[in-house]
């Protein structure tokens, strides 16, 4: 029995870095697909038997993992994942003062 792999796959490397609907929805289909196959990784090798059972498993779990990093580095490319400092802003703490000038010349008239 031959075990057959996600359908659909070959548009990946045309969606584009945009940020408009049809690139965000083919990039949520990247996580969707390989995710739901290693959820249904035992209904896929029910019928499967032999000696090369285990091998068949880890290549297919290997494979769907594979995907699922192109999907991240696809994320990556778009902007989506917060992998800058200025990403963080929002959660650093205002610097305190180290030093406090104060002086000058006062002038009268």
């Amino acid at each position: 029995a031959v075990v057959s792999t996600q359908s659909g796959h070959y548009g990946r490397g045309m969606i584009g870095n945009t940020l408009s609907l049809f690139p965000i929805i083919m990039t949520v289909m990247m996580f969707k697909s390989p995710i739901a196959s290693l959820f249904s990784y035992k209904t896929t090798f029910q019928k499967l038997e032999g000696s090369h059972h285990i091998l068949q498993k880890i290549v297919y779990i290997l494979s769907n993992f594979v995907l699922i990093g192109m999907a991240l580095y696809k994320c990556s490319a778009m902007g989506l994942l917060p992998t800058h400092p200025s990403d963080w802003i929002a959660f650093e703490l205002p610097k305190t003062r180290m030093e406090h000038a104060v002086g000058g010349i006062v002038l009268l008239s």
